[in-house]
């Protein structure tokens, strides 16, 4: 008699750990690739936005000490000890520190150009970085880390992440994965700050219009889609005025809905089992769109604290939803 290795069984329980929204976060990111193992999780799924938002200069000083800003106000470290603590503590925030000479410093900081290219090249060094990270500690394990981009991504880090041995990049297709299959959909509708990759209602019906004959059996379907559906809790956010300031009525926070219309229709009529979404760092939450399990974990990454969804499907259903936060 000879014994076989069994292939997995359309029952088996696969979980996994889904979150967005790092925005460059070093500490996020380093939580997230550790959530694998501290949760048990069978996959990564990393929503996009992972890139951050902006450059932190550091001049150095004759006296050899290092000058920049934080919060607005300009501050001043003189040692190294301090140096490498605001650097770490910068990139935690999803910053990109740059320490150069003030003479640099002068030269830049008038040449929007210049710093446009500086700041590209961080960016692509820093997932240089991750994926590289990623790698090192995922190594050796049959645990993928996929994503895909959103709308604050540039396009210059694809390159980069489809070159990563450990990630698995995929935007505007459909992919297996283990039993199921995933639709990856990135970017997001319209925003006040006009970011990288935006698209239109009828864009997004377009593109699902290309991507959806791809799913074979949508009862086994996990979309991951960057925005989430319009109307709902997980696509509420603050409502800005033209100059980019929450708008009060009352004292309160007036709210709007910012996800995309022509996903809550696909949703509503191919009903995958399962929705994962960021892009609304408010939006946090679990609901039900017909019998789709609607996921945002939601984002707090300024904050250091890893915000993350633990799923579990098992017999191509949804069989726990865990919102994670540490």
């Amino acid at each position: 008699m000879f014994w076989k290795k069994k292939k997995k069984a359309q029952g088996e329980k696969l979980t996994i750990f889904f979150a967005s929204d790092l925005h460059g976060s070093a500490i996020c990111f380093k939580k997230f690739v550790s959530g694998a193992k501290f949760y048990g999780a069978d996959v990564l799924i990393m929503g996009g936005d992972l890139t951050g938002k902006a450059v932190v200069p550091i001049a150095e000083q004759s006296d050899g000490s290092f000058k920049s800003a934080q919060s607005g106000d300009e501050i001043t470290l003189k040692s190294q000890d301090e140096l490498d603590e605001f650097i770490k503590r910068v990139n935690n925030q999803g910053f990109y520190p740059a320490v150069m000479s003030e003479t640099e410093f002068q030269a830049i900081k008038d040449d929007t150009p210049a710093q446009e290219k500086l700041f590209k090249k961080l960016v692509v060094e820093r997932v240089r970085e991750w994926a590289d990270y990623a790698e090192d500690k995922l190594s050796g394990t049959d645990i993928p880390l996929i994503t895909s981009p959103g709308n604050d991504d540039f396009f210059e880090i694809d390159e980069v992440l489809h070159k990563a041995s450990h990630i698995q990049y995929h935007e505007d297709e459909v992919t297996e994965l283990r039993g199921y299959e995933i639709l990856h959909c990135g970017g997001s509708t319209k925003t006040p700050w006009d970011t990288e990759r935006e698209y239109t209602e009828e864009q997004y019906e377009a593109r699902f219009a290309k991507i959806l004959p791809q799913v074979k059996d949508m009862s086994r379907c996990i979309f991951n889609v960057h925005v989430p559906p319009h109307g709902t809790i997980i696509d509420q956010c603050p409502k800005l005025d033209e100059n980019l300031q929450v708008v009060f009525e009352m004292g309160n926070p007036v709210h709007l809905h910012a996800g995309c219309k022509a996903l809550y229709t696909a949703i509503e009529q191919h009903q995958p089992i399962l929705s994962i979404h960021g892009h609304i760092h408010e939006g946090r939450g679990n609901i039900k769109i017909g019998n789709t399990t609607c996921i945002n974990p939601g984002s707090v990454y300024p904050e250091g604290l890893l915000q993350g969804a633990l799923v579990t499907l098992q017999g191509g259903e949804v069989t726990g939803v865990q919102l994670t936060q540490g």
